[in-house]
């Protein structure tokens, strides 16, 4: 049987869907979002990176360690869409970057009069508020679903650029006081009602769902992410305070690699994304897994002498090469259902009520949805089928 046949993704050809647009605040009415800039960020200089996509080759923008996110994921989105063509130079500056986002936009005018009104309010918003995304990007996220953020002005830029934005932080409906305690949330109430000093139930279900989903991921957000994205969809998730490229093939979502300092590795492009632990397998442009090149045996002069040793109970080699972050533990054990009792434990990361904010904390250890990190590749086709 043939492998089913992908979307083709979009190009800058395709017709666009006609959206209605809102109209949105002014800037400066929102305490979630600054409209101050700094000459630092605007003088940041990123490097790309070749990959292909498809059986074309695009240049993207990766991300320095404390690189800002949101505008390196949304310029990838509409990389990877057709939207926007980076050069090939090895370095880009982030004001060059920021003019490639406005230009698309302000291309964009819609051509009816009242609809253009609104437009142009919008714009005029989010252009002032661009050079913020160079410094990151604050948002609210809503916990009655994976598309639902708090609005503010700048995250009216992923309407406006037609670039959809998820979460998967959601409480499982298996546990009815949880979900609807929870649902009826976004993360500033969550961050002041675990702040709140007491033993009633209430406030213990919210603070054991906070201290078990604390890098902002769910089994529920993941499925429900899995059920939302079409094959072939390209979009930004947020997820551990941080603002990811996401792509969906044959019923699996994986991340976009953008990491600087892979910047020179043609063969990892992207990595799996399904699991709450943060465990994930680097692939390929074809998505085969990532096989590393074996370094050649060092060579011995000629009347040297050899020792060799031995390596007892020598653990296979495991197909793929694992993706993992520095701060997950290095197992992982199986999740318990989250509890309504006191944990005991402290965590190290602190809500605030002012949005979400960037600390030192651990991942869950809990098992991944699909039970094993392994992937097949299918011979011959070029590709893998799940």
């Amino acid at each position: 049987m043939s492998p089913p046949a992908e979307k083709v993704p979009e190009t800058a050809e395709n017709d666009e869907k006609s959206e209605k647009i809102e109209p949105i605040e002014e800037p400066g009415k929102s305490g979630d979002i600054s409209v101050e800039t700094t000459v630092e960020g605007a003088q940041k200089y990123f490097k790309t990176k070749k990959m292909r996509f498809g059986p074309i080759d695009y240049q993207i923008v990766t991300q320095n360690l404390n690189g800002p996110c949101p505008l390196i994921a949304i310029m990838n989105a509409l990389v990877l869409k057709g939207k926007i063509t980076l050069g090939k130079d090895y370095v880009l500056p982030a004001t060059g970057l920021i003019e490639l986002l406005s230009n698309l936009i302000l291309a964009k005018e819609p051509a009816e009069k009242e609809q253009k009104e609104i437009y142009e309010s919008n714009v005029d918003a989010v252009i002032r508020l661009m050079p913020k995304l160079v410094n990151g990007l604050d948002v609210n996220v809503k916990f009655s679903s994976i598309s639902s953020f708090e609005f503010t002005p700048a995250l009216s830029l992923f309407d406006l650029v037609a670039v959809d934005l998820y979460h998967v932080w959601l409480p499982d409906p298996q546990f009815p006081d949880q979900f609807r305690l929870i649902s009826a949330l976004n993360y500033n109430e969550l961050a002041e009602k675990v702040c709140i000093n007491d033993e009633t139930v209430e406030t213990q279900i919210i603070k054991g769902f906070y201290e078990d989903s604390i890098s902002q991921i769910t089994f529920q957000g993941l499925a429900s992410l899995l059920q939302t994205m079409k094959d072939g969809d390209i979009a930004v998730v947020f997820q551990n305070n941080h603002f990811s490229t996401i792509h969906k093939r044959r019923n699996e979502i994986f991340k976009l690699v953008s990491d600087e300092g892979l910047a020179d590795e043609p063969e990892i492009v992207w990595e799996t994304f399904s699991s709450v632990d943060g465990d994930s397998i680097f692939v390929n442009a074809d998505f085969n897994n990532f096989k590393p090149t074996p370094q050649p045996a060092p060579t011995v002069p000629q009347g040297s002498t050899v020792i060799h040793s031995t390596i007892e109970h020598q653990d296979d080699v495991e197909i793929g090469v694992e993706a993992r972050p520095s701060s997950a533990p290095p197992t992982s054990e199986q999740q318990a259902p989250p509890t309504y009792e006191p944990s005991g434990s402290t965590s190290s990361r602190i809500p605030t009520s002012s949005g979400i904010q960037k600390s030192s904390y651990h991942h869950q250890n809990v098992t991944t949805p699909r039970g094993s990190q392994e992937r097949k590749g299918d011979s011959g086709k070029n590709c893998v089928l799940m």
